[in-house]
């Protein structure tokens, strides 16, 4: 072998040297150099540090938080918490996913749109769990993401005390209860939606990998948060037609990243039309989407020009919708474009929404139901008296 193929061969073999220590390093020490909101260091960034504090979960006792959930009030709001999750919750989704097995899709569409949803990410992924994208939207304030490393142990404490407020219904009958939510919910505080949509992720066993305020600008583009959006209510809307949100990107596992989008704003039609009318072609650019509608007050149903438009872009926009009667009525559905599913009982609504009866819906149930539900979903949240409607788009 020549001299100069020595020497090449040398500085071949120092290269692959060089470079194989250098990706040890990196690998080693990159949770270190990318900081603690580096995605790939999801069990242990900034982000999911919070909300597996604000979950009741174990936390790195290296973490400046870790002291306080040696306190006694923290220790009784996690048994609280996990308790409440435990009795209803959890068999309650895990029945939901078992169940789901024999009914779900072949086809999945890789967007989800999730309307009138509050901060309920947990139902839709019992039902769609590997979706690239869920957008949500809703009157409630989407909050700023949650920081608890800079506040007083007080701040804490009221902070975890307003959690499990927000929390009572849905531990117990599987819906948050509209009228009254905004005031449960802090727009700069640990039980803003996006707070909870975080404490949900973790409970669903979710890491965390970035939590960031978003908004939809006037040309329909999602853009980044700013400071002021925070000033932004449905009532108020600016005059720059600004849709404020949060976006969170979780991972289960190993698995790829997935993105939650929840936006604030009133989609009434005269809303629609004269502040908003940037957000139908926002979600348009999604679609086709796999649609979830649960306890949805039923706004679907009034024809007297208030929520036709949102209606209308609902069933433009799937090609498949998942819902409780509280949905797109029965009549917006005809055989002849969608095929059909009907699932558990349906009689007529709780006595608060009881002028929104469905005659042919009970008709259809009565006929093609394919018999009781085991798990609780919608209004009528007594064992056994839910009711589930599933509609593929021919």
């Amino acid at each position: 072998m020549s001299q100069n193929r020595k020497t090449q061969k040398n500085i071949f073999t120092a290269m692959a040297l060089f470079s194989a220590l250098a990706f040890a390093f990196v690998m080693h020490f990159a949770p270190v150099l990318e900081g603690k909101e580096t995605p790939g260091s999801a069990n242990t960034n900034r982000y999911n540090e919070t909300a597996r504090f604000l979950a009741g979960r174990s936390i790195d006792k290296a973490s400046s938080l870790y002291s306080y959930t040696q306190t006694k009030y923290y220790k009784n709001y996690t048994r609280q918490l996990n308790d409440g999750w435990n009795k209803f919750q959890k068999p309650n989704l895990n029945s939901m996913t078992a169940w789901w097995k024999r009914y779900a899709p072949a086809k999945v569409e890789k967007n989800v749109l999730y309307p009138f949803s509050g901060p309920d990410i947990m139902n839709v992924l019992a039902f769609f769990p590997n979706n690239e994208t869920y957008t949500m939207f809703g009157l409630e304030l989407p909050g700023i993401v949650p920081d608890p490393y800079d506040i007083s142990e007080d701040k804490i404490r009221a902070g975890l005390l307003g959690v499990m407020n927000s929390l009572n219904s849905i531990l117990n009958v599987n819906f948050f209860r509209t009228r009254g939510m905004e005031k449960q919910l802090g727009n700069d505080s640990f039980n803003s939606i996006c707070g909870l949509i975080m404490i949900f992720l973790i409970q669903n066993d979710c890491d965390i990998v970035s939590a960031r305020t978003v908004a939809i600008n006037a040309k329909s583009e999602l853009v980044a948060g700013e400071k002021s959006d925070v000033k932004i209510t449905w009532q108020n809307p600016p005059a720059s037609k600004r849709i404020p949100g949060v976006e969170i990107s979780f991972r289960k596992g190993n698995g790829p990243v997935q993105v939650i989008r929840y936006f604030m704003l009133n989609v009434i039609d005269y809303s629609l039309g004269k502040n908003s009318p940037n957000f139908i072609p926002y979600i348009d650019k999604g679609a086709p989407y796999m649609t979830f509608i649960k306890s949805a007050s039923y706004l679907m149903h009034n024809d007297d020009i208030k929520f036709t438009k949102i209606r209308a872009a609902v069933i433009a926009d799937s090609s498949f919708i998942v819902q409780d009667d509280s949905g797109v009525p029965l009549r917006y559905l005809p055989a002849a474009k969608w095929d059909l599913g009907f699932h558990g009982v349906y009689d007529k609504p709780i006595a608060l929404f009881a002028n929104r009866g469905q005659k042919d819906l009970k008709e259809a149930f009565a006929k093609q139901s394919t018999g009781v539900l085991p798990f609780s979903y919608g209004y009528n949240a007594g064992k056994g008296q839910s009711n589930l409607m599933t509609a593929r788009k021919k």
